[in-house]
Formats: structure tokens, C-alpha cells, sequence
């Protein structure tokens, strides 16, 4: 049920200094709620962080629809069952809904409101769905984008009026339901390109509740680092530990997986580390394979790690000539950190630059704000 950054559950005791009070009661709360396998571990006390907590309390205290925003992989879902374990609805059903779990739209929309036996092919038996299984609990929609447009119609009148019609049922019903969606996709986007029904969105979004990205919250990853070794560590028998190069590596690293791609390294670096010490070299390419999607900036950098091109001419100058833009930039620059382990000064030689324009070098990113 829960998610604990993929690993066995703390005890609030070991969360303490990791976690913020809003979120050890709402881990409290979740472990008395679905036990110790469904606790809801929200680690981290960023600022951006804390101040999403505190909208989420204040959301909890109502009934309207929410919807939550955020990139993949920052855990929009662990803001969905904070809402519910703070709400009054606690104890009452709460149902996950995958969204685009279905492309055909009567099986999703079976998914959510069911359906009469024979009411579509392989209909073979009633089935209650998830609206009213959830009936005076909430109910959790992941990825509304992903929506069957026809579907969205039905959502629509469920969530204006809650009543919905389960398919091939001539008699609607009512179900008392909070609806809570969420998506890592531009609504208001897919509204204007008619993809998504402005209607529809309006309806969600009552409350709006953003979930920061991993890079915007300041020092957490290394609370949720810790908090990753140590379930590692209770699980498997062997303490582990990041090397400083490694750690100064994962402090340059914006993290575009989010939570997500930092538990996927850490699990990565422990089960690779040959001893008790965690090197760059047991997780980096990982690391360089997440980046490989990235637009053009792998070859950017090989154009002078290999092919004796100078920063000053394949990146200040189109930069300065705005044919790269900073989070380009930004990312070459990121790149090559991860290939010199953090290091600034073997960064020059793949970027290649003689060590006097180091100085020159560094003002420049700092001046226009690229340093990742």
C-alpha cells in the first residue's frame, strides 16, 4: 500500500532527525492504519518540502477534489496518503487508480465505476468498481492525463455530483467519494489541445498541491541517502557507505529521475561496492545511462572530451549567441562532473581548457548562474 523509498520500514525513533513532525504522524498514522508494509516515509526537511506538509495538512481538512503535479518520480502518491491519514476520512477505503494502466476506454472506465455482466466483450461477470468501493473513503487517480476522453466525461459527473453509472447498468448510483488526481503532465496544456476536458480540470482542481523536484530541495537527498543505507543495511547485513568523491559526485547531480532514479543508484552502488566503501565507479553508469536521454549534450561533451574542442568555442560562445540555453549548458557541465567525480579541476581536461583559464572558467559559470 504505502511507499517507503523501497525499503523495510523505520521506526520513528531511527526517522527522527530525517523527517519533518508533520511527517512522522502521518507515518504514525499510516503504519497504525496498513502496518509497518504500507508506512508512508516522507523524508526530508527542505524548506519546499516542509511548506508542501503544511499545504497538504490544510487541504486535509476539506472534501473538494485535489490535484498534485510534479515531475516522475518525486512521489506525488506519498502526498495523495498524507491527505487521506490527515483527513477525516481515515479508516475509510482508500483505492489507487492507474490510469493509464488501460488504453482501451471501457476497461478503464470498468476500472472506475464497473460494469454489468455482457455490458462489453469479456464482461463475463459484475463488477464493482473502484468509485464505489471507495464510497465515504478517497480515491486516487494516477496519471489523470492518461484518461480516456470518454472516460473523462463519466469522471466528470462523478466527481460534479457522485453519481456515476456503472457500464451496460441502466440505474445510477451515488458514492460519497473524495477524489484525489495527480500527473507529471501540463494540464492546462493538453486542455488547450483539447487532449484533456477544461471541464474536467476545473472540477480537479480544487486544491493544487505541487511536489517539489529532488533538485529543489536543498541538502534531502543525503537524509534520504542515509535513510536508503540503512534500510540496506538492516536488510542484507553489510554497513556501506559512500566515498566523499562519490558523495561530492551526487551533490553536483540534479536528479531529473527524482527519489525515484536516487533510491535505483543507491541500491545500485551498495550491490556493486566490492567492500564497505561505495566508489563512483560501482553506480556511474548509471548515472551516465539516465543521462543518455538528454538533448545533445553527451555529444557536446564528447565533441571535446575526444575531439579537442574547446569549451570557450562548442559552449560560451553558442551560449553567448543564445544557441544553447542554460539548462543545456547546465547539463554539459553536469556531464562532465560526473566523469571527473566532481572534480572542477580534472573537469578542464575533458572540456578542454588549459589549467590558467581555470579561474576564468569558474567565474563564468558562476556569473551566469550554470553551475549544476
Amino acid at each position: 500500500m504505502g511507499k517507503t523509498l523501497g525499503l523495510a520500514a523505520r521506526s520513528e525513533t531511527d526517522c527522527g532527525a530525517a523527517m519533518s513532525d508533520t511527517a512522522l504522524r502521518v507515518r504514525a498514522l499510516s503504519v497504525e492504519q496498513w502496518g509497518n508494509s504500507g508506512a508512508v516515509t516522507m523524508v526530508g526537511r527542505s524548506p519546499a518540502l516542509v511548506a508542501l506538509q503544511k499545504k497538504v495538512e490544510k487541504a486535509a481538512r476539506f472534501h473538494e477534489p485535489v490535484l498534485i503535479t510534479g515531475e516522475s518520480g518525486v512521489g506525488k502518491e506519498l502526498a495523495a496518503q498524507a491527505l487521506y491519514l490527515l483527513s477525516d476520512r481515515r479508516g475509510k477505503p482508500y483505492i489507487p487508480v492507474n490510469c493509464p494502466q488501460h488504453g482501451d476506454g471501457n476497461l478503464t472506465a470498468s476500472e472506475l465505476f464497473g460494469h454489468r455482466r455482457g455490458s462489453f466483450t469479456g464482461a463475463i461477470a459484475d463488477r464493482k468498481g473502484a468509485f464505489e468501493s471507495a464510497d465515504r473513503g478517497m480515491i486516487f487517480l494516477d496519471e489523470v492525463a492518461d484518461l480516456h476522453l470518454g472516460t473523462q466525461a463519466m469522471l466528470l459527473r462523478a466527481v460534479a455530483s457522485g453519481e456515476f453509472k456503472p457500464l451496460g447498468d441502466t440505474r445510477s448510483r451515488i458514492a460519497d467519494v473524495r477524489v484525489v488526481a495527480a500527473t507529471n503532465r501540463p494540464l492546462n496544456e493538453l486542455v488547450s489541445t483539447k487532449e484533456f476536458r477544461h471541464d474536467l480540470y476545473f472540477r480537479l482542481r480544487y486544491f493544487l498541491l505541487q511536489v517539489p523536484p529532488l533538485r529543489e530541495r536543498e541538502d534531502d537527498w543525503r537524509l534520504i541517502l542515509d535513510v536508503l543505507l540503512a534500510g540496506l543495511r538492516r536488510k542484507y547485513g553489510v554497513e556501506k557507505r559512500f566515498s566523499s568523491s562519490s558523495t561530492k559526485l551526487l551533490e553536483h547531480y540534479e536528479w531529473p529521475g527524482n527519489v525515484r532514479q536516487l533510491v535505483s543508484v543507491a541500491t545500485m552502488g551498495y550491490a556493486m561496492a566490492d567492500n564497505n566503501v561505495i566508489m563512483p565507479d560501482d553506480f556511474i553508469a548509471q548515472l551516465e545511462t539516465d543521462e543518455s536521454h538528454g538533448d545533445g549534450q553527451g555529444e557536446i561533451l564528447e565533441r571535446m572530451a575526444t575531439g579537442g574542442e574547446s569549451f570557450w568555442n562548442v559552449v560560451y560562445r553558442p551560449f553567448m549567441d543564445r544557441e544553447l540555453n542554460r539548462s543545456q549548458v547546465r547539463a554539459v557541465v553536469r556531464r562532465g562532473l560526473m566523469a571527473a567525480h566532481g572534480n572542477y579541476q580534472d573537469l578542464l581536461d575533458i572540456v578542454h581548457l588549459p589549467k590558467s583559464d581555470y579561474q576564468k572558467f569558474m567565474d563564468f559559470l558562476r556569473h551566469q548562474k550554470l553551475k549544476p
